[in-house]
């Protein structure tokens, strides 16, 4: 092999080298929509729900949601909607006693809430976050129901996150499994 064909095989290689290291290591930014509308570039995930009482009737529960906001999430996290899934029993939520904090549970720092309901029905309430929660963290969200349902049973809470941008659609992370008890 003659030197001139070898030194330009190794510039082609460093230069497809150096160009995908240039790819992989270059920012991710948020897939931007019409209308200012954004999505998140890659899944948040939640990782946990539960209740601080199970009791039938319990009027001191609290329902906990834990989200994780990948570093690749590519948006930050504006809001969530808890959504009760069909069941025997509907609980009303007491939006002013909604909390949120960094890290998995509540004990991390108190983040500041927007706006707490703007639901018309039972068993829906939506928290806004006063300044979204950035990509690489995790958040916890604390919902108080007026009182636990009168029938034991699991109780299934559909969470949907929301970008930032305007009317931006949200990304459904699945069902949280709130546990009822005699």
């Amino acid at each position: 092999m003659s030197k001139k064909i070898l030194i330009s095989s190794v510039m082609a290689i460093s230069t497809i080298v150096f160009g995908a290291n240039y790819l992989v290591s270059k920012p991710v930014n948020a897939v931007e929509l019409l209308d200012n509308q954004k999505a998140f570039e890659n899944a948040l995930r939640l990782t946990r729900a539960a209740a601080t009482f199970s009791d039938r009737n319990s009027s001191s529960a609290k329902y906990q949601f834990t989200i994780e906001v990948p570093e690749d999430a590519g948006e930050a996290l504006k809001s969530v909607k808890i959504t009760q899934k069909e069941n025997s029993d509907t609980v009303v939520f007491q939006a002013d006693q909604s909390k949120a904090s960094l890290g998995n549970s509540l004990a991390g720092n108190n983040i500041p809430l927007a706006t707490v309901g703007g639901e018309s029905q039972p068993g829906e309430t939506t928290v806004v976050f006063d300044t979204p929660v950035e990509p690489g963290n995790t958040v916890t969200i604390s919902v108080k129901p007026k009182q636990n349902p009168s029938v034991d049973g699991v109780y299934l809470f559909g969470v949907t996150a929301y970008p930032t941008g305007e009317n931006s659609p949200g990304l459904y992370l699945g069902s949280g499994r709130i546990h009822i008890t005699e």
